[in-house]
């Protein structure tokens, strides 16, 4: 009796030793697992050669495709690149084939009518549906801030120009006396004080009556001049003639 409950006793410890053997190697198996697949390289890759651009600047876009095989018809296809405005526009899109190491290099330049928004833009690569990776770089529009600024500066000049106009005229003005304006750069008279001033004629009305007197006793002084020269020419003619 006591030998068939040693033997049952050592098959229970056994098994338990067994069950517990069999359970930690299956939860380091699932753990290597997880950590494998947490470990591995991605697929799809994407990069730009800067992080910021300006109008005019060439973008260089790189990558790889690291499961790429020629010899497979499901992978040997080209990579979709996209660039993608701030406001999810596609501005750009392209496809570029893959060298034969799985990488692939594409360049784009940064501008036109399309890139009329500064901020962050995306580059979308994409190698069948669902494998693709991207990457953001900030554009800023150059030609459109260099518009602004000289539009700036030309509206600053004008109207610093205006004010030096503006401060040269009231100084001039200050030169014109009382009823005169500046015009033109010259002080003329006030329209009211040109309406009110009296109308010269050079000489007051006494003074031209008087000129008119002395003018005609003048014309009958030499009236009655000619006149005795001539009753003594005639008298001398008489008395030669009796003689």
């Amino acid at each position: 009796m006591k030998a068939i409950l040693l033997l049952a006793l050592s098959v229970i410890i056994l098994s338990q030793s067994y069950g517990l053997a069999y359970s930690d190697h299956g939860g380091s198996s699932h753990a290597t697992v997880t950590s494998s697949s947490v470990s591995q390289d991605p697929i799809v890759t994407v990069e730009t050669d800067s992080s910021s651009y300006e109008t005019g600047d060439s973008i260089l876009i790189h990558g790889s495709i690291s499961d790429y095989k020629e010899s497979d018809p499901f992978k040997n296809f080209d990579v979709t690149l996209r660039v993608i405005a701030p406001n999810n526009n596609i501005i750009s899109i392209s496809q570029v084939s893959l060298d034969n190491d799985g990488s692939y290099s594409s360049s784009i330049i940064a501008g036109g009518p399309l890139w009329s928004i500064d901020g962050d833009y995306i580059v979308s690569a994409s190698h069948g549906e669902d494998r693709s990776a991207s990457v953001t770089f900030a554009f800023v529009d150059s030609e459109a801030a260099q518009e602004a600024a000289k539009a700036a500066a030309e509206e600053a000049a004008e109207a610093a120009a205006e004010e030096a106009a503006e401060a040269v005229e009231e100084e001039l003005e200050k030169g014109c006396g009382e009823g005169t304006h500046l015009e033109d750069g010259v002080c003329v008279l006030d329209e009211t004080v040109e309406a009110e001033a009296p109308v010269s004629t050079g000489s007051s009305p006494s003074t031209g009556f008087n000129s008119w007197i002395y003018s005609i006793s003048f014309t009958i002084l030499i009236a009655f001049a000619i006149m005795i020269v001539l009753y003594l020419i005639s008298r001398a003619s008489r008395n030669k003639s009796d003689d």
